[in-house]
């Protein structure tokens, strides 16, 4: 397929969801299942198109984590794991890729408001009156000093700016687009 379209020039690693869990009580089964998916795909989709793009001299390799990386929720420890986990492998990927040409940074993005966020809001309130949006601020309000959440929109824009010609000096950096949601430096 790589060689039918000419390959690609970037790639956005952006699979992930959430989970709900306990260290002591998910199986490896759950552990695996967030390691393949928030991890090896990554590896391996890179593995598969970095070697075009040196190729054809140069790309962009962005992975989009979490804020969750470095700031854990404590009901997720599977996805704050293997977030923290892209994290680094990013910024290994970029150490060995930058003399290729191939620019490789790391987002971590706060609250986004995805269909996930609204579909388990309303799971949440159904049974209290199905109030999704006033659950919803009420999570911007706590977390975010912004007190919302980002569009997906403009979590685009950024990854727009990052694979631009805008951004040739950004390599092996990770980038948070959080609202003012992470609490240290």
């Amino acid at each position: 397929m790589q060689n039918a379209f000419g390959g690609a020039d970037i790639l956005i690693n952006n699979a992930g969801t959430g989970s709900n869990e306990t260290i002591l009580q998910a199986p490896d089964a759950e552990w695996q299942r967030y390691w393949e998916l928030h991890v090896m795909a990554a590896v391996r989709l890179a593995r598969g198109l970095a070697p075009g793009m040196k190729a054809r001299g140069g790309g962009v390799i962005l992975h989009n984590a979490s804020i969750c990386a470095v700031q854990p929720l404590w009901y997720e420890p599977i996805y704050n794991v293997t977030k923290a986990a892209l994290m680094m492998f990013s910024k290994t990927l970029a150490t060995e890729l930058v003399g290729d040409n191939i620019r490789v940074n790391c987002v971590n993005p706060g609250l986004i408001l995805t269909p996930d966020w609204i579909s388990t809001a309303k799971k949440l309130t159904a049974g209290t009156g199905g109030d999704w949006q006033a659950y919803l601020q009420d999570v911007a309000n706590e977390h975010a000093p912004i007190k919302r959440f980002a569009s997906p929109e403009e979590l685009a824009h950024f990854f727009v700016f990052l694979c631009s010609d805008k951004a040739t000096y950004s390599i092996g950096s990770t980038y948070f687009v959080d609202g003012g949601m992470l609490r240290t430096v």
